[in-house]
């Protein structure tokens, strides 16, 4: 059943006994750096103070006798009626002002503000301040023109609040390629402001970039920028919500463009624009004036209570009567668009270059010019060919600003270096105070209030120097019947 087997033998070759193959690899890492620091801790102090805990006073009803409360009143009550009718028919006090008895010891030279590296052909050619009054921005140029500027503009800013102010130090300042005769800041931002150059360009500058010196946006108005004036709702429609105030720029051309600036977008657009020609001006100065040639403008000021209404001073001394809301075509484009006419009517006009305009920031007929004939005048917008008020002065008027809580009281810059106050009077105009001036007194160019600071007044010199006073109390509180007293000069005008 089971038969011996026998098979043929298998085998194999083992293979742990074959040579293995090695290779050798290396790889270097970089040398690790190993740096030590070390800082110290800022010293700290703690300071406490306790208050007191003041008592409630009750205000409650008093307890009184109502009888003999009204007896007393039927008593003294005829006796004190009869006294404030006597008073109210008192001369006693007509023609008192604090200030002749104060004179100028109240007034204080703050600070001279000086830019060392200014050069010696520059003058101060316009002066703004900030919207918080803290920020005060200072234009320099030429006074001396023969055609196209080569001159290198500038501006300074010094913010006279800081803590480590330096009136010989501005805390910024921008080199312009031209000189700067117009500036401008923004009545919402501190930190941006416009500028204006002579040879025809608007740019707008970012003080909260420390290190940017070029200007954001800018624009080309096509001839020299003479005056620049932020402002709302120009045109009387409802501002654009991301543009709420619009440029405007006036030209020795005679345009009057508005720019419309996007802060978010950095973009400046020229919206529209208007053209006074030798067929607005005055009849008196039409003799020799083509009708189709352009009047050089120097300044402009909208209405306080009217943004639809302002009024332009030109270099051959006429003033104008404009609206925004005219839409007649000049006749005349710039920039891709027709600009329109503008002048409603003409003002007495000066002999000479007006200086300043500004309609009153106290009443919407008052309106004060300032002209190189020596003449300061106040008129009615109502009644604009003959002024209400003239002011001359012996030595020349430089440079007039409306005090921003006076409603009678301004400021006159003059070639003598004397910056005065002046008051428009029931009958008169007289001096009411005169600034402290500095050593080496030189042509004031401008002068300018502090609206936020009210008794804070800056002015400009042909030296490049800037002063800040300090105003005394007298200068700066209205009287109770002050505004009134304007009011009346006005009508009174009005009704002749």
């Amino acid at each position: 059943m089971f038969n011996n087997y026998s098979g043929d033998p298998a085998s194999f070759q083992s293979s742990w006994k074959t040579d293995q193959q090695l290779s050798t690899g290396s790889t270097q890492t970089e040398e690790v750096k190993i740096a030590d620091n070390s800082c110290q801790v800022v010293n700290l102090v703690e300071s406490g103070m306790q208050t007191e805990k003041e008592e409630e006073t009750n205000y409650g009803p008093a307890e009184y006798n109502e009888g003999s409360l009204l007896s007393f009143l039927r008593k003294i009550g005829p006796k004190v009626e009869e006294e404030l009718k006597r008073q109210s028919h008192s001369t006693v006090f007509n023609g008192y002002n604090a200030l002749e008895d104060a004179h100028s010891s109240g007034v204080k030279l703050m600070h001279t503000l000086r830019w060392p590296s200014l050069e010696n052909n520059l003058v101060v050619t316009c002066i703004d301040w900030s919207c918080t009054g803290s920020g005060v921005g200072i234009a320099y140029g030429s006074s001396h023109h023969d055609d196209w500027c080569d001159h290198k503009g500038a501006i300074a800013v010094w913010n006279i609040n800081r803590n480590d102010f330096d009136p010989n130090r501005p805390e910024r300042v921008i080199d312009v390629s031209s000189c700067v005769l117009s500036l401008a800041f923004h009545p919402t931002n501190p930190a941006i402001f416009a500028m204006g150059t002579f040879n025809g360009e608007v740019l707008i500058y970012d003080l909260s970039n420390a290190e940017e010196v070029t200007p954001f946006s800018s624009g080309e108005c096509g001839s020299t920028v003479t005056s620049l004036t932020w402002v709302e709702s120009p045109t009387g429609e409802p501002a654009v919500a991301r543009a709420p105030h619009a440029l405007v720029a006036t030209t020795t051309q005679g345009h009057i463009l508005v720019w419309g600036l996007q802060i978010t977008k950095q973009l400046l657009t020229l919206r529209y624009g208007f053209a006074i020609q030798g067929q607005d001006a005055p009849k008196t100065g039409r003799i020799r004036m083509d009708e189709s040639a352009s009047i050089g403008l120097s300044c402009i000021s909208f209405n306080s209570e009217d943004p639809t209404l302002f009024v332009v001073g030109a270099e051959g001394g006429s003033i104008f009567l404009c609206s925004s809301l005219s839409r007649i075509p000049a006749g005349i484009e710039f920039g891709g668009m027709s600009l329109s006419r503008c002048v409603t009517s003409t003002m007495a006009s000066h002999t000479g270059r007006v200086l300043d305009v500004q309609c009153s920031p106290h009443h919407r007929n008052g309106i004060l010019t300032a002209g190189s004939d020596n003449q300061i005048r106040l008129y009615t917008l109502l009644q604009p060919n003959k002024p209400v008020r003239e002011i001359y002065s012996e030595e020349a008027v430089t440079s007039a600003r409306w005090s921003p809580s006076r409603p009678t009281v301004l400021a006159a810059g003059h070639n003598t270096g004397q910056v005065i106050l002046f008051e428009f009077g029931a009958k008169s105009n007289k001096q009411i105070l005169k600034l402290p001036t500095v050593e080496k007194p030189s042509a004031i160019t401008d002068v300018v209030f502090n609206k936020k600071n009210m008794n804070l007044l800056a002015g400009g010199d042909q030296l490049g120097r800037v002063m800040i006073w300090q105003l005394p109390s007298e200068a700066v509180s209205p009287l109770p019947t002050e505004l009134a007293s304007l009011t009346n000069a006005l009508q009174a005008h009005d009704n002749l």
